[in-house]
């Protein structure tokens, strides 16, 4: 390519690329003043980080009373979140802690069948410790997980135009769908605490604007120089 030519070609690749820089920092911006007015409800999510594992459907459980090997087994919750058991018959799991579940069971237990029963309740597979993960993720998908990091880690990571001040939980509360926006970038320099995910809750990866601008940039650049006289 001779000089007029590589002139001609960067004047048309600089008239391109300005409204999409701009553009890109705009967005950019936009995003920050999001999670910036997120943060509250971010931190209310991430305080429940320790809160006892709830039962789901589809989950096996282990049950066993102390000295009664007859009653001892392994169910799995049903559709609706119950479990049929000898003697006691049905119990509601679904959404409720182990303890809670063992509560019961000994409760019923105890008022006509075995003395101070002294039941343990074990989640042996979290099979309804599910969540979708969608948007800018390697490997989309549906994945058993415990945590947000965990949950991204199952999908591949995110790819090279995944936002990683960008990673929202969408969690169904009193039917009413909610979304709390995350900072992974946060998360892994311990600034924010890795927030726990729940069955059925759905994680969606924003993508990046200066990297989705910059990307546009590239491909931009590499059409101007093709159509450059005497390229």
């Amino acid at each position: 390519m001779n000089r007029r030519s590589r002139a001609h070609a960067n004047a048309v690749t600089a008239t391109l690329l300005v409204p999409l820089l701009v553009g890109g920092c705009q967005q950019t911006s936009g995003e920050s003043a999001n999670i910036a007015a997120a943060a509250p409800t971010e931190n209310t999510v991430a305080r429940r980080a320790g809160r006892e594992y709830r039962i789901s459907a589809q989950d096996m459980l282990e049950i066993s009373v102390f000295q009664v090997a007859a009653l001892n087994r392994t169910v799995q919750v049903d559709g609706s979140g119950n479990i049929a058991l000898p003697l006691i018959g049905g119990v509601a799991a679904g959404g409720r802690t182990a303890r809670e579940v063992e509560a019961e069971i000994a409760a019923k237990l105890g008022a006509k069948y075995v003395n101070s029963p002294q039941v343990s309740v074990l989640v042996k597979d979290a099979l309804g410790q599910r969540v979708t993960i969608e948007g800018a993720v390697r490997k989309p998908g549906i994945y058993p997980a415990n945590s947000l990091l965990q949950a991204l880690a199952q999908a591949g990571g995110l790819d090279e135009l995944g936002d990683r001040d960008g990673v929202t939980i969408y969690r169904v509360t009193n039917q009413q769908r909610q979304g709390t926006k995350f900072s992974v970038n946060a998360i892994r320099a311990g600034q924010a605490e890795d927030p726990p995910v729940y069955g059925g809750d759905t994680i969606v990866v924003d993508e990046s604007g200066v990297r989705t601008t910059w990307r546009l940039v590239k491909d931009v650049a590499g059409v101007a120089r093709s159509m450059a006289p005497g390229y």
